[in-house]
């Protein structure tokens, strides 16, 4: 076992080690070996790409753990291991990381896995002319991708980065074929190639999204023959199909089924800790919330009590920050009250007339209790004076829409996790100006410094200081109607063993047995 200490684990909220090539492929113990069989998810949508740089929504992720391997991955308990990497090694200036490769691996095209392939994989990523979601995530922080040998990868970076083999560990590092990258180009979304123990069989839009086991497998051999992901956008279907068995899991499960379905000796309910917030984006470019007193009475304006207790069944938690506390980073800075008085009072004062029209969109099923959570929301904002236009929205064409720089919202529902655990993935890709996923467009240069510099900073203790004043700053901006912080709630057949999720809400299927 190999195990490097170095300034970058100071930032810490995983320890960083280098474990021997014996580790389990894909962060779990190898579980009997029952004859594989089918395995149906349920889920509020579907994949929107199978392209893992280029992937920003949860489920695409989950389908993404299925086909690609990373450099390093996460195991049951969030610790980091090895995968395509046996061992690494950072250097003493924390400024490069060298991983050393198995030998032998190849991809489901039959292509070897090799330095080459990583390099090609990663210097795609951090092009910024490919316009790939998950540029920001890798090009901040690496500088050069070098292919030392046929079997040794290395990554200078631009300076000591606490989170760098977190972010290796996300979904988003998975490996591609470079043949296949070269081949389908923009296109590789829809058919992927990876190195990973399942390969994508067949997409049908809307429908159903199939995978088949790779039998040639380089780690533990597939557990299921094929696994196959379902949008079901309705709450109580998807219960219904976790009843009748025509689902083997479903993700989420509503809250208002939780105790009927726990009642059920035929089916079991996960309800574990998420990093996944909810929040409503205001659109910061559009009057009357480019004023910073009118976004603050929106938040005045909302019962996220109400919301918690009532919708969410007590399956949440009301924000106190921008990132929820299992994130590294995370401080109280405390939540908006509920004072519609105030809010009506700041509204007036921003110049906003009572009967003033303004756009509310939500995606339906993707985020538990979405539409629900914007239809109250909508209640409370007439409450207060405004005319809310509600629009519900299929979640693929949500993530377009939102992301139009000339989007017409004035308020869109948006949840994320911090996928990283870490306060940098949790601020930087949805708060910073130029931020992949800032549905609320702010553009605010002190907050922007603010992430910036806890980026870029190697000492923990001065990370944290950050990242209060930040949590302040944006508090006090409302870019956002802050609301909850999630629980994850995954339902699945007694007859499943080794159903589990990372907190960042990746659902592990590898490793499910169904008996």
């Amino acid at each position: 076992m190999k195990k490097t200490l170095s300034i970058l684990a100071l930032s810490l909220m995983l320890v960083i080690s280098a474990c021997s090539s014996s580790q389990p492929s894909a962060g779990g113990s190898a579980t009997g070996a029952a004859e594989p069989k089918d395995l149906i998810v349920a889920f509020g949508s579907e994949p929107v790409t199978l392209d893992p740089q280029d992937t920003s929504d949860g489920i695409s992720n989950n389908a993404n753990e299925l086909i690609f391997d990373k450099l390093v991955t996460l195991d049951k308990d969030n610790k980091i291991v090895p995968q395509l990497a046996k061992e690494w090694e950072i250097s003493p200036d924390g400024k490069k990381i060298t991983f050393k490769l198995r030998e032998g691996v190849k991809f489901t095209d039959g292509t070897p896995v090799n330095a080459e392939a990583v390099k090609y994989t990663f210097d795609r990523v951090i092009n910024k002319d490919n316009k790939l979601n998950r540029y920001s995530l890798y090009a901040e922080f690496i500088d050069k991708v070098n292919a030392d040998s046929e079997y040794q990868v290395s990554f200078d970076l631009k300076f000591p980065f606490g989170p760098a083999l977190i972010s290796f560990a996300h979904t988003n590092g998975g490996i591609h074929s470079m043949k296949n990258l070269k081949e389908k180009g923009k296109d590789v979304g829809k058919s992927p190639v990876g190195s990973g123990p399942y390969k994508m069989k067949e997409w049908v839009p809307g429908n159903k999204l199939v995978f088949e086991a790779n039998n040639d497998y380089w780690g533990d051999k597939p557990k299921s023959k094929t696994i196959t992901f379902k949008p079901v956008p309705e709450n109580s279907a998807r219960s219904i199909m976790l009843e009748t068995g025509e689902a083997d899991i479903i993700v989420p499960v509503v809250t208002t089924d939780v105790d009927r379905l726990k009642s059920n000796d035929k089916v079991k309910v996960l309800v574990e800790p998420s990093s996944r917030n909810l929040y409503m984006s205001i659109n910061t470019t559009r009057a009357p919330f480019d004023n910073p007193k009118a976004r603050q009475a929106l938040n005045y304006a909302v019962d996220k009590e109400t919301i918690v207790k009532k919708i969410m069944s007590g399956q949440a938690k009301v924000a106190e920050a921008a990132v929820g506390e299992l994130v590294w980073g995370f401080s109280s800075v405390g939540a908006y009250p509920y004072d519609p008085e105030k809010a009506k009072q700041l509204l007036a004062e921003a110049g906003v007339q009572p009967g003033t029209t303004i756009k509310l969109w939500t995606p339906d099923g993707r985020y538990l209790m979405d539409r629900q959570i914007a239809e109250f929301i909508q209640g409370n904002l007439q409450a207060v004076g405004l005319k809310v236009e509600f629009r519900k929205w299929e979640f693929g064409a949500f993530q377009e829409a939102t992301r139009d720089p000339k989007a017409e919202f004035n308020l869109a529902l948006n949840s994320w996790g911090a996928s990283t655990n870490d306060a940098d993935w949790g601020l930087r890709p949805i708060l910073m100006t130029k931020g992949a996923s800032n549905y609320s467009k702010l553009a605010n240069p002190e907050i922007d410094a603010l992430i910036d510099k806890g980026m870029k900073s190697a000492n923990a203790d001065e990370r944290k200081k950050v990242y209060v004043d930040a949590l302040k700053l944006i508090k006090d901006q409302a870019p956002w109607i802050f609301l909850l912080d999630y629980k994850q709630t995954t339902g699945y057949r007694s007859n499943l063993e080794n159903v589990y999720s990372w907190n960042n809400e990746r659902l592990i299927l590898r490793d499910v047995v169904k008996k």
